[in-house]
Formats: C-alpha cells, sequence, structure tokens
C-alpha cells in the first residue's frame, strides 16, 4: 500500500456536513442572520478489532468560507471544535452564524437551484500512536481438575 492509498483510506473516515439549524421563517431571505450546524464525524470500524489499527482523530477543526450569497459573521476563518479527541463513531459539531447577501439573480435558474451557502474543509491530526499501537490476542487454556 502506498502513503498515498493509505492517506486516501484514512481520509475517507473523516467526515463533515452542514444543516441550518437556525432561520426566521421558512425561508431565508437576503439580509436575514441564520445559522449553520457543521458537525464531523469519525465514520472509522470500532477502535477495538484487533488486526486493525486504531483510528482516532485528534483537534478537529473546520474552515467556514463563505459563497457569493453569504457572510460568515465574524469572517471566514477556522473554527475549532468543542471535542479533541473523536473516537469511530463519534460526532462533534459548531453552529456558525451566516448573513444572507443576495440571491440567484435568474429567476429561472432560481427555480432549479439553491443559492451555495459555503465551502467547508475540515482538518484533524490522525492519532499515530493510537493507530501504530499493536495488538495481538490468545486464548490460554489448561484443563482443570476438581480435588
Amino acid at each position: 500500500m502506498t502513503a498515498l492509498s493509505l492517506y486516501d483510506n484514512v481520509r475517507g473516515f473523516l467526515r463533515v456536513s452542514a444543516r441550518v439549524v437556525a432561520k426566521r421563517g421558512e425561508d431565508i431571505n437576503v439580509g436575514e442572520e441564520f445559522i449553520v450546524r457543521v458537525t464531523v464525524n469519525n465514520t472509522a470500524y470500532p477502535a477495538n478489532l484487533v488486526e486493525r489499527p486504531r483510528i482516532v482523530f485528534d483537534r478537529p477543526r473546520v474552515f467556514v468560507e463563505a459563497s457569493e450569497f453569504t457572510q460568515v459573521i465574524g469572517g471566514n476563518r477556522w473554527h475549532q471544535l468543542p471535542d479533541q479527541e473523536l473516537f469511530p463513531g463519534e460526532s462533534t459539531s459548531v453552529d456558525i452564524a451566516f448573513r444572507a447577501t443576495s440571491e440567484i439573480s435568474n429567476w429561472f435558474v432560481d427555480l432549479f437551484s439553491s443559492e451555495r451557502i459555503a465551502r467547508v474543509w475540515v482538518a484533524a491530526d490522525l492519532d499515530q500512536n493510537r493507530f501504530f499501537e499493536i495488538w495481538n490476542v490468545m486464548d490460554f487454556d489448561n484443563e482443570i481438575e476438581p480435588t
């Protein structure tokens, strides 16, 4: 396995998603402030498998960049997530405030498209000590006789 394929494989377990969690009405209107929750997940297999390395992400963080239709309140920047370790199956989230600045100007295109809110990057450190921790297991048997 090459270093690049190992990187791609491990990177596949670090997932980011986002959704609007607070807005005034049914739609987001130009000039309105709204909240987007950005969630980072570690989708790796369970960390207690002997034959596999443990994939734990440390110091997860997201970079949020507004689109041409929005503005990040406080500016485009890195956001630290509250949990500093993400074990397999765990997730952590941060709420980001936005302001809608414009909409798609072509009404026909607007009928069939949604405005892009943001681009979100996720970064985390692979816990190398846990990844390279070597495990093995054995069962020890011996006959035990009654006295």
